[in-house]
């Protein structure tokens, strides 16, 4: 079906006049998407367009850029008189580059209907954009951030940290955490079936891990901790299931958003995982006293847009994230 769509001023008034003229349409639920960081705007808007054009919604664009200062754009199904239900949604970016906390949260109460969920996307994690995002959440069900996707190094993610223990009750989902996937599926294959290996999974040392963004080896880190019984006590360190100090090493190595290796140092063995030249493979070795040949292991494609989609869709708390959340905060000494 085709789209019709408008530029008017900002105001309330004129986008409200603008969805009065689309004639009845359904939403499944409201998605907020807030955007101030011109470089990734682009690219948040893509994707964010590819999951409202799959789930019918009433997409709210926030625009803190100043990229189309004073303008907001109305898109609907057909406008025509001929025209009377749509299944799309609808979707309305606005310029709010100069508009303070009052007016956003106006925007929100009257274009969002209270009777579907609400999910926001806050893409950006600037001070400024503060009191604007606390307004907002209790309008909120859903929070999706993504705390390695404008940032290399761990600042984001201690935001994250902190909100989430200011608000534990909050449904958070974040794309760094979710991005690890083909790494844990990865990883558990490797050491299922050899009980060798899976005996000394349990006399680990050491843990190294490679990657482009901070955020992406502090929660594989916490990740694994999780499912060998480890805690975490301090900045960088873990304690086993039997008292043992296990080291945490990370080295920010290359491309953002991705791990490039990691490596396992137990009492006798020390086990390997690095990205190939092709970005999709793993090749997994061991050395020492339980060595094995070189294996490849292909890691399974997820696309940004199938993990948003999976973030804004799936309901309640992800626990196995909120632990390993809970680690990240204090590895980094938060």
């Amino acid at each position: 079906m085709s789209l019709e769509s408008s530029t008017v001023s900002s105001s309330l008034e004129a986008i409200r006049g603008e969805l009065s003229r689309a004639k009845l349409s359904t939403s499944t639920l409201n998605f907020i998407v807030w955007i101030d960081d011109a470089a990734r705007r682009d690219w948040v808007l893509e994707r964010a367009a590819m999951l409202h054009e799959k789930h019918p919604s009433l997409m709210l664009v926030f625009d803190h850029t100043g990229t189309h200062a004073g303008e907001a754009t109305v898109t609907t199904a057909p406008r025509g008189a001929q025209e009377t239900f749509a299944i799309q949604g609808e979707r309305v970016d606005v310029d709010v580059s100069g508009a303070g906390a009052e007016s956003v949260v106006g925007y929100v109460s009257a274009l969002c209907s209270p009777s579907v969920p609400t999910v926001m996307w806050w893409t950006g994690f600037a001070e400024s954009s503060r009191e604007i995002f606390y307004a907002l959440l209790p309008f909120v069900q859903t929070l999706v951030f993504d705390s390695s996707g404008g940032a290399r190094d761990e600042s984001a993610l201690c935001k994250l940290v902190g909100f989430h223990r200011e608000h534990p009750d909050v449904v958070l989902h974040d794309l760094a955490w979710m991005r690890l996937l083909p790494w844990q599926d990865m990883i558990a294959a490797f050491f299922d079936g050899d009980p060798d290996l899976l005996a000394e999974v349990y006399t680990i040392r050491k843990l190294h891990i490679a990657s482009g963004s901070d955020s992406e080896a502090f929660y594989l880190a916490g990740w694994l901790a999780s499912r060998l019984g480890w805690k975490a006590t301090g900045r960088n360190a873990f304690t086993d299931g039997r008292g043992e100090t296990v080291a945490f090493e990370r080295k920010r190595e290359g491309e953002m958003r991705r791990v490039q290796s990691i490596c396992l140092d137990s009492e006798t063995s020390w086990y390997h995982g690095e990205v190939t030249d092709d970005p999709g493979v793993v090749r997994v070795w061991v050395e020492g006293q339980h060595a094995r040949e070189p294996r490849l292991f292909p890691l399974k494609a997820i696309d940004n847009a199938s993990l948003l989609e999976r973030a804004v869709l799936e309901p309640g708390n992800d626990e196995l994230f909120e632990t390993a959340l809970r680690s990240a905060g204090t590895l980094i000494g938060g």
